[in-house]
């Protein structure tokens, strides 16, 4: 920051120039491509009117290290191509003059991203954006000397942050081994005559634990055998208050918790707390219904220390188990697998509580059970926390380089001298 401080008093004292963008740059629009010439695989990636790639194709109309913008779908978003790429004709390329470095223009466009969307078009569907109006955009223009330094301290922030995503992601895949590995027993499953310990490596607690407490294997159960559902009932989003008493939404397992709460971002007054179903502390709540796969049967653990009301499309599942491990088991290849078999519907896809009873799952002794927990609820701070995690260093570190972004780029406009 000094040292730009200290440039900036050298070379532009008296304020830095502001030009329009159509002035400085050129404005290209892409050439269009149809689906059938998209292909899901090839060697240069199609930007369109989306964040991500509409597809690929095996030639390039662009070359890498070009700004784009989006003309229409996510009008006015602003991306950085660092390959050759096929720029469809929903897509502007923003191409600098000399007086310009190519990626400072597009921290300077990023730091007005919030600008481009407020002067698109977002009264009809697709949204869009004029080439004119991007043209008409006012930039500063710093000497070189000073783009160049902005350039090297952004770019410093934006590969942190990249480093930070990759270890994220690598962690991610570790915690999904992890899981599938530590809930795997189904070589140790006691109901089958050569029940032993596999050879997978465990941690040298659990493995002691496995070999003192179970050591004829673990034992399989139905859970309609080991616990009990019990079916919500009407619960309407307008019913929910900011205060009362603590109630759980269906739709909110699927957009707003995690593995487990201990608190709940909604409530109901207590006339109708009184009618709905009831959660006791240490209970599973289970959402029934969704529009894929993957999220029905999605459930979370609840630790508070009081009863909580919940809605219909749901279950609660009460047992003895430690309803974490019942949870974390819920997310492993081996349930997903047994849950598809007896999911029903198509557009809306449910399972129904007779289903859920039948399927079976490992029910190790309850000390195997927490130290699963233990060691899997690291890998889920490390990887979904925004209070300790991975996340909340990203989150940190997003909002620090917005900040120093927009520092750095802020300057004191050059008055024309009065003759």
């Amino acid at each position: 920051m000094h040292k730009i401080e200290r440039l900036l008093q050298t070379l532009v004292p008296k304020g830095v120039e502001f030009r329009k963008l159509g002035e400085v740059c050129e404005i290209i629009r892409g050439k269009r491509v149809t689906k059938k010439e998209i292909l899901d695989k090839g060697k240069y990636p199609v930007v369109s009117g989306g964040i991500g790639f509409m597809g690929y194709l095996n030639e390039y109309n662009r070359e890498e290290n070009t700004i784009t913008i989006a003309q229409y779908g996510t009008a006015g978003f602003v991306n950085w191509q660092n390959q050759k790429f096929w720029a469809n004709d929903v897509c502007f390329s923003v191409i600098p003059k000399e007086t310009l470095i190519n990626r400072y223009l597009y921290y300077v466009l990023t730091n007005m991203q919030n600008y481009l969307y407020s002067i698109s078009n977002r009264s009809a569907i697709p949204y869009s954006i004029s080439s004119n109006n991007i043209m008409q955009i006012t930039i500063p223009i710093p000497p070189l000397e000073i783009q160049q330094e902005i350039v090297t301290i952004l770019d410093a922030f934006t590969e942190l942050n990249t480093e930070l995503n990759t270890e994220l992601n690598a962690r991610k895949k570790q915690y999904k081994y992890y899981q599938n590995m530590l809930l795997d027993f189904n070589d140790i499953n006691q109901s089958h005559k050569d029940a032993k310990m596999s050879v997978k490596t465990y941690p040298k607690r659990l493995k002691t634990l496995l070999q003192t407490l179970a050591p004829k294997g673990v034992e399989f159960r139905k859970l309609g055998d080991i616990g009990e559902f019990t079916r919500g009932n009407g619960l309407l989003k307008s019913d929910l208050k900011d205060k009362g008493r603590p109630v759980v939404h269906y739709g909110q397992i699927h957009t707003q918790y995690n593995l487990s709460i201990d608190k709940t971002i909604s409530y109901v007054n207590e006339a109708l707390f009184h009618k709905l179903k009831k959660a006791k502390p240490n209970d599973i709540l289970i959402a029934t219904t969704s529009e894929n796969v993957k999220d029905v049967g999605k459930s979370i653990a609840w630790l508070g220390n009081e009863e909580v009301a919940f809605s219909g499309e749901m279950y609660s599942y009460s047992t003895n188990e430690n309803p974490k491990f019942i949870i974390y088991y819920f997310q492993t290849y081996f349930f997903q697998k047994e849950k598809e078999k007896k999911i029903t519907g198509t557009k809306v896809m449910r399972i129904h509580e007779n289903d859920l009873k039948k399927i079976t799952i490992p029910i190790p002794p309850l000390e195997i059970q927490q130290e699963i927990v233990t060691i899997l609820d690291q890998f889920s701070i490390l990887t979904t926390d925004l209070q300790a995690g991975i996340p909340a260093e990203i989150k940190a570190r997003k909002k620090q380089y917005e900040y120093y972004r927009e520092k750095l780029l802020t300057f004191k406009p050059l008055t024309p001298q009065r003759s």
